[in-house]
């Protein structure tokens, strides 16, 4: 998946949406990506609600009674969900964004944060990829 080419065709205006999960990783070569995880504002989400996007219930712990919103292989979420009263918003997240080609995405400093949260067993080994990476790079 070309993750630049993705967010070309979706033509989100720049300043309502971050890039989180796989796709991060995959921008700095680290894995690839299957699909493209974005955390959006509460605009860009109910325009593309009103668009068609599908529909889907939050199964996840937490925010129960949340929607988020899948065409294709894109995911849209309106927070990044840490389990927590308050998660990061497009907005807080844009704060600390790491611009690549133009293209904000979550810091890997914050997605390791985040996937320690959710503690899956590839979580554990993203985690372990992007610590080496950090190591190695700074």
């Amino acid at each position: 998946m070309n993750i630049f080419q993705e967010l070309e065709k979706l033509n989100f205006p720049p300043d309502q949406y971050i890039v989180v999960g796989g796709a991060v990783m995959a921008v700095h070569g680290l894995r690839e990506a299957n699909d493209l995880d974005i955390i959006v504002t509460p605009e860009l989400f109910e325009k593309c609600k009103k668009e068609g996007w599908e529909v889907l219930p939050w199964t996840k712990p937490g925010n129960p009674g949340k929607v988020w919103l899948k065409k294709d292989s894109v995911e849209l979420y309106e927070e990044l969900n840490y389990n927590q009263e308050k998660n990061p918003t497009a907005k807080d997240l844009l704060q600390e964004a790491e611009i690549i080609q133009g293209i904000a995405f979550i810091t890997l400093a914050r997605l390791i944060d985040f996937k320690r949260v959710y503690g899956r067993p590839r979580d554990f080994e993203d985690i372990a990829l992007m610590e080496r990476y950090l190591t190695n790079h700074l």
